[in-house]
């Protein structure tokens, strides 16, 4: 794949006013979806598509079943059929999964895409009564300059069975990766799927990138010690795209989610190290975003907590500083100066985050979608686990909590929704108050703009009384605020149609335009383009420098074949490949009785000895990590047996209860933390 795929964009608004994603670059796929609704008709032999259904039959996460298997896909678009696809059909989600109307994924085989896409999921939303969390959260992101898993919806049918009407998201793979960095798909070795993730605490990811990379832990591990150990912006940024991130932690504030970064369960996100080197973050699962299902309980030990009447809160009130989980990066990035966090969150309001922007693209999502939800709603389409937790919202929901309706759900009232424009304008309102963002002005350079210098913030209080009002069906009622906003209607004229620069993906906006920008991309991070082997075939470990006109790869081995997997063509024809010098391997072990045996090979012995955090173990013995430095572990060190993880720095279980399993061993949660569970556990 050549690098040069990026969007090549004018960095100066527009002269006349754009539409919603004019300067955004999309899917194919996302983009015919947003214009017409497609079908999908999964083919699968009749018999496993009843083992799948069996399989489907569960209402605890702990007890999910993997289940996958080979058929075709038959995209419909606007009438007209295409070739089919051949492909992987699995089912799919966590919470999800355990509701009556479980969600598949697909994989399309071969070198193939469905219109740019290889890997998506179907999600029913069936927890949000507008069904369009997921789209409006995503175009948001897409609208600020963030990378998303894009979002869209279809119509699915297997084996000809009407399935009904389902949410389309990305998956975050390793074709995702090669779609939108140029990074060739079997050289993605560091994208990491995380949950439970603070950096101060455990934290529990898997390499997402290529299956040959499934054991690559040492980058991510290097950025968690690197993020323990610093005290100041600058030292983040070595090894962060920092302003990327805060304003990722602006959006999660304005949507009000509880299922990312900045939320107690720390879930649902992904680290990448881009091609130049930087980590950058990236959410995915948006459906329960904007208001939906917030709870007092998620917020422990805030001022504003009031678990016993937790529906008397205006969570759309809730400053930054109540609404994070006290995370110290927030500390040193947001609390201690939120300079470049209010620029995030008045770039993302200006550009989308206003009821001017957003809520013509509502109203056009919900048009679209209207007559899809009714037959959805109507016919029950899909609703195969018969064990799972039945939340059904009915067509007259998805009218009214796409507007200003918040309805709870008496049969679980774990389940409330925001109204959809309520939640917009009610966190709009507070931000604008609290930043100072100008929401009086007709002139659109000054609209919904960050007022300088910055006047004194204003809080609003989360206090509100409610009243609860009886539907006819008594498996809902609607809440009303005492302060029900007044009508607004969105002014046609405003557009901030500027390219997003602040805290923006580079790699979304900014073309590769010369050598020189390719050569420092490849320098920082020579490995997402160049494959180095021996002759007689296998990796060996190397130093690649890249140098311009003509290009140079200059290779620190003493015999190797170099070859460039993903570089423009231009660059690929001027390569000149020079082997330099010969890694010298260490040829004897360690003498066994030596403490401090690592220094021989010239690493440090870790200071912390016996009690280092252990990272892996090879030939030569125990090896860990202090100040991004590799050191090796005493070799009369005696790990604790008793839990198998306790090595990596992990505490054992009091309990005995497993929530996970992999190749270190059980693991359980206690105390907001993983923990490894005990030998004696099995034998108990």
């Amino acid at each position: 794949m050549k690098i040069l795929n990026f969007i090549i964009l004018p960095m100066f608004a527009l002269l006349a006013k754009a539409a919603f994603w004019d300067n955004v670059k999309r899917t194919e796929l996302y983009e015919m979806m947003e214009k017409s609704i497609p079908e999908m008709h999964v083919i699968i032999p009749p018999g496993n598509w009843t083992e799948m259904v069996k399989k489907a039959q569960v209402n605890d996460m702990n007890l999910l079943q993997d289940y996958e298997v080979k058929g075709t896909l038959k995209f419909i678009y606007e009438g007209e059929e295409e070739e089919e696809y051949n492909i992987k059909f699995k089912l799919g989600g966590m919470s999800s999964a355990v509701l009556t109307k479980p969600g598949y994924n697909i994989k399309i085989i071969g070198n193939y895409t469905l219109h740019g896409t290889k890997n998506f999921k179907l999600r029913s939303d069936q927890r949000d009564p507008s069904m369009m969390r997921s789209k409006i959260t995503t175009d948001i992101l897409q609208k600020s300059g963030l990378l998303a898993t894009e979002a869209g919806y279809t119509e699915l049918y297997v084996n000809e069975e009407y399935m009904g009407f389902w949410v389309v998201t990305d998956s975050l793979k390793k074709n995702w990766v090669q779609r939108k960095f140029g990074i060739n798909e079997d050289n993605v070795s560091t994208l990491y799927k995380c949950d439970y993730f603070r950096f101060e605490k455990s934290y529990k990811c898997e390499n997402a990138g290529d299956d040959r990379y499934a054991e690559n832990w040492d980058p991510i591990w290097i950025l968690v010690q690197h993020v323990r150990e610093s005290k100041s912006i600058e030292d983040l940024e070595e090894m962060m795209d920092v302003e990327n991130f805060i304003k990722y932690m602006a959006w999660e504030w304005l949507m009000g989610t509880w299922d990312h970064f900045l939320g107690i369960f720390n879930h649902n996100l992904n680290w990448l190290q881009r091609p130049d080197g930087k980590w950058i973050y990236i959410p995915n699962d948006h459906d329960i975003e904007l208001g939906e299902e917030i709870h007092a309980k998620f917020y422990p030990e805030k001022p504003f907590v009031d678990e016993i009447n937790d529906t008397d809160i205006d969570y759309a009130n809730i400053p930054i500083e109540d609404f994070e989980n006290n995370h110290p990066i927030m500390q040193i990035l947001v609390h201690q100066d939120d300079t470049i966090f209010r620029r995030c969150v008045g770039d993302i309001i200006s550009k989308v985050f206003n009821p001017d922007t957003l809520f013509p693209q509502i109203d056009k999502i919900r048009k679209l979608i209207g007559p899809y939800v009714k037959k959805d709603r109507e016919l029950k389409g899909g609703y195969i686990n018969k064990k799972g937790k039945n939340i059904v919202y009915t067509y007259d929901h998805f009218l009214l909590n796409t507007e200003y309706t918040y309805i709870r759900n008496n049969v679980d009232t774990w389940y409330k929704s925001y109204g959809l424009k309520d939640w917009i304008r009610r966190r709009y309102n507070f931000a604008a108050k609290y930043y100072g963002i100008n929401t009086d002005a007709t002139n659109p350079k000054e609209k919904h703009k960050l007022i300088e210098p910055r006047p004194e913030a204003v809080r609003l209080s989360t206090e509100v009384k409610v009243t609860y009002e009886e539907t006819d069906d008594p498996n809902y009622t609607i809440i009303k605020f005492d302060n029900p906003l007044p009508e607004y209607t969105p002014d046609p004229d405003y557009a901030d149609d500027s390219i997003p620069t602040i805290g923006a993906s580079k790699f979304l906006l900014d073309p590769f335009e010369s050598f020189a920008s390719i050569v420092a991309s490849m320098n920082a991070n020579p490995s997402a383009y160049i494959t180095t082997t021996t002759t007689n075939g296998e990796a060996t470990p190397v130093t690649v420098t890249v140098t311009a006109d003509p290009v140079t790869v200059t290779v620190a081995a003493e015999t190797v074949t170099v070859t460039v997997t993903s570089c423009p063509d231009a660059v690929t024809s001027n390569i000149e490949a020079t082997a330099t010098s010969t890694i010298t391997e260490p040829t004897q072990s360690p003498d066994e009785n030596e403490e401090c045996w690592s220094e021989n090979l010239g690493y440090k012995c870790c200071t912390k000895k016996c009690d280092a955090i252990f990272v892996l173990t090879d030939e030569l013995g125990n090896w860990g990590m202090e100040n991004k430095e590799w050191c090796g572990i005493p070799k009369n060190c005696k790990f604790n047996n008793e839990c198998s993880a306790s090595k990596f720095g992990y505490p054992c279980c009091k309990g005995c209860t497993v929530y996970e399993k992999d190749e270190v061993g059980e693991w359980g949660y206690e105390n907001d933390e993983w923990c490894s569970i005990k030998a004696t556990c099995s034998k108990n």
